[in-house]
């Protein structure tokens, strides 16, 4: 039983203590008024006590037997009084967010079975294009190689922190990052995105440090540069900036319509831009989103149709320098 049973418990049988101790006291008084002998009072005392004690028990046994009973048949039981209606009423409430708890869980093991599921099929489209490659030519141009197991290395890191976010614990490191070296190191990561498709990265003001988990940090930016790097025309610019406390990812890409801007951050929405494309899953700002919330920083978009994009990690001001 746990502590509030006891309470409920000690409040059914205090009355009976009460009374009793009231009679005895009001026994004693008679007694002392009347000139009884006293072991009269010590006979009623001697023999009642047992009594007392006896019928307690048997009230402790019937309300645990009771609360049994109410936990595998609360559906079909009537309480017959307002502590069992209490403990009626908690069990329903503990079993309904058990219920709620269950159902969160097995929508949660649903979406990571499908998000596995995603993420290698599009692996596994990148293997078979490599294995038709070698099929068909007794060598295969190596350009096309780097691309297909960039493509495979890119979801297998998707679906590897989309593990690692799901775990109840994580190993967040927190510490100073300079963002300008961290810029640079993943600009230099994807550069051969950047000459495949004829674009430019610019740095402005990234002389600044932001205390969080570098780890995630990079992925975030390197997820934001992805989407950058495919909804951009060639020639373009990327701008990678820092304003009031905000990392920004600009382009001058596509643009994404206005009715999709409030939902690109659902897990597995493409939108129409989308669906102008075979490489879209709908995945790398749903998690961005979900690193922003465990890491105390925030994601917001600005874009126009045909002007391009900007997202913005919002930092806490304590947090940067």
């Amino acid at each position: 039983m746990n502590n509030r049973f006891w309470r409920l418990l000690i409040r059914a049988i205090f009355p009976i203590v009460i009374a009793y101790l009231l009679m005895i006291g009001l026994t004693w008084l008679l007694a002392i008024l009347y000139q009884l002998p006293r072991h009269f009072c010590w006979d009623l005392l001697r023999f009642s006590l047992p009594v007392l004690l006896v019928w307690l028990g048997f009230i402790g046994v019937r309300s645990w037997q009771r609360v049994r009973h109410l936990q595998h048949h609360d559906a079909a039981v009537t309480p017959h009084n307002p502590v069992e209606g209490q403990l009626l009423d908690q069990l329903k409430q503990v079993q309904a967010a058990g219920d709620r708890h269950i159902r969160a869980l097995r929508l949660q093991q649903q979406q990571q079975l499908d998000n596995l599921d995603l993420f290698a099929h599009e692996i596994k489209n990148s293997l078979t294009s490599l294995k038709a490659a070698a099929e068909n030519a007794p060598a295969v141009n190596s350009t096309n190689v780097k691309d297909e197991v960039r493509t495979a290395n890119y979801y297998l890191d998707l679906l590897l922190n989309d593990e690692r976010l799901t775990m109840a614990s994580n190993d967040y490191e927190f510490s100073w990052v300079n963002l300008e070296s961290l810029v640079n190191s993943i600009i230099q990561q994807n550069s051969a995105l950047f000459i495949r498709h004829q674009l430019v990265p610019e740095l402005v003001n990234l002389d600044h440090r932001v205390l969080t988990d570098p780890k995630w940090l990079r992925f975030c930016i390197n997820q934001l540069l992805s989407n950058a790097i495919k909804y951009s025309s060639p020639g373009g610019t990327i701008t990678i900036s820092w304003h009031d406390h905000a990392l920004i990812v600009s382009d001058q890409g596509i643009g994404i319509p206005p009715a999709d801007q409030q939902r690109i951050f659902e897990n597995g929405f493409t939108g129409h831009n989308g669906h102008q494309t075979t490489q879209s899953t709908g995945m790398g700002l749903y998690l961005v989103k979900r690193v922003a919330n465990k890491l105390n920083f925030t994601i917001r978009v600005r874009s126009k149709v045909g002007q391009g994009s900007s997202f913005y990690l919002i930092f806490p001001a304590n947090n940067t320098r």
